[in-house]
């Protein structure tokens, strides 16, 4: 990837420090850690990435990017704080970045491989980041034509068709909802709530391998996964480490973490004598491309440059296929608005043609 798509525009990041005051004096009082955005995160480790690989150590380069990046100063200052005190950089990092990424650095930095990560999770999320501006740019036209035409509804409903009551007003009503369609949306919408509220209770790993059969964003997931997965262990079983070592590692991990629960069913599904491709099988967002290499009988080494390969080649379908998602959208959009404007014409104007026809 080119190094010009990593440039982004910095955006303004609020300091999780205030003044308060108290009688006779000023105290800073520290607030809940805010995380970085995506485009802070990518800003923070392209630039970490460069500077590493220019021979800087870890601690000239955080001096170098607090000057470069002033809107994360505080953010950089605790990450030094936490490096002085003999605590690793991912641990440092890791109340601003996602899980996601700090698992991802944490990997890389006990692994010898801190710059070639840094630089990958720069550019996905500096695509990350300009996909969704895409996404939202791409939205303006097609939303702005529809709050027109609800304000054109509007409009016709509170002042044209009063001025048309001599002329048989009656005849000019738009639809209104009855009180079934009132129940059925109430209806849904308090199962949907209710859904939601029973999600958010489930375990992560549970909460993944339900949203992979979600319309659209569960395949996008399951490639995601499927990303993620190899890249990291590739990492892993590139630096010497067996399979069953790898496995109580990622049992080391936070509970709640996605790579310790799997790590946990791993286990305990292994533990049965049941056979690796089952459990493989049993999760949706696991590549069955895993079956593949872990049944070859290849070695660790062998594996983990299988993985980087599909890692990669997985990396590029995702954002392919995203932006073939995005670019659905302004279609589907217009075709909504194609069907609201004939909704609008056949209930409006063709009753008011037939009135003036009477009345000719």
């Amino acid at each position: 990837m080119m190094r010009s798509e990593k440039q982004l525009t910095m955006v303004p990041w609020q300091p999780k420090w205030r003044l308060i005051t108290k009688p006779g004096k000023w105290r800073r009082r520290r607030q809940a850690v805010k995380r970085l955005s995506g485009a802070q995160t990518a800003q923070l480790f392209s630039l970490m990435a460069d500077v590493l690989s220019a021979g800087f150590s870890l601690r000239e380069g955080l001096n170098f990017a607090r000057v470069m990046l002033p809107k994360l100063h505080l953010v950089i200052a605790h990450i030094q704080t936490q490096l002085s005190m003999g605590i690793q950089f991912a641990e440092a990092i890791q109340p601003f970045v996602s899980v996601d990424c700090f698992y991802q650095v944490k990997i890389a930095e006990e692994n010898g491989e801190l710059i070639s990560v840094l630089t990958n999770l720069g550019n996905f999320l500096a695509v990350k980041v300009r996909q969704q501006q895409k996404i939202r740019a791409v939205l303006c036209y097609p939303v702005g034509i529809l709050i027109c035409l609800g304000l054109l509804m509007i409009a016709v409903k509170q002042l044209l068709l009063p001025e048309l009551s001599g002329l048989g007003a009656e005849r000019f009503r738009l639809p209104t909802l009855g009180w079934q369609v009132i129940l059925t949306i109430c209806v849904i919408a308090g199962m949907t709530a209710v859904s939601t509220i029973r999600f958010l209770h489930l375990s992560h790993l549970r909460q993944l391998q339900i949203a992979c059969h979600f319309p659209l964003v569960g395949g996008l997931l399951k490639m995601y996964w499927h990303y993620y997965l190899s890249f990291n262990l590739s990492l892993l079983l590139g630096s010497g480490m067996q399979s069953h070592d790898v496995l109580r590692l990622l049992q080391t991990y936070q509970s709640q973490s996605v790579l310790r629960q799997m790590a946990d069913q791993l286990d305990a599904h292994l533990s049965r004598g049941a056979q690796l491709n089952k459990f493989i099988d049993r999760y949706q967002f696991l590549p069955v491309t895993f079956k593949v290499f872990f049944n070859k009988g290849l070695t660790s080494t062998e594996i983990a440059k299988d993985l980087k390969v599909d890692a990669q080649l997985t990396y590029q379908r995702l954002f392919a296929r995203i932006e073939g998602l995005i670019g659905l959208i302004q279609p589907i959009l217009f075709g909504v608005i194609g069907l609201c404007i004939v909704g609008v014409y056949l209930s409006i104007l063709l009753p008011l043609y037939h009135t003036i026809g009477g009345l000719s």
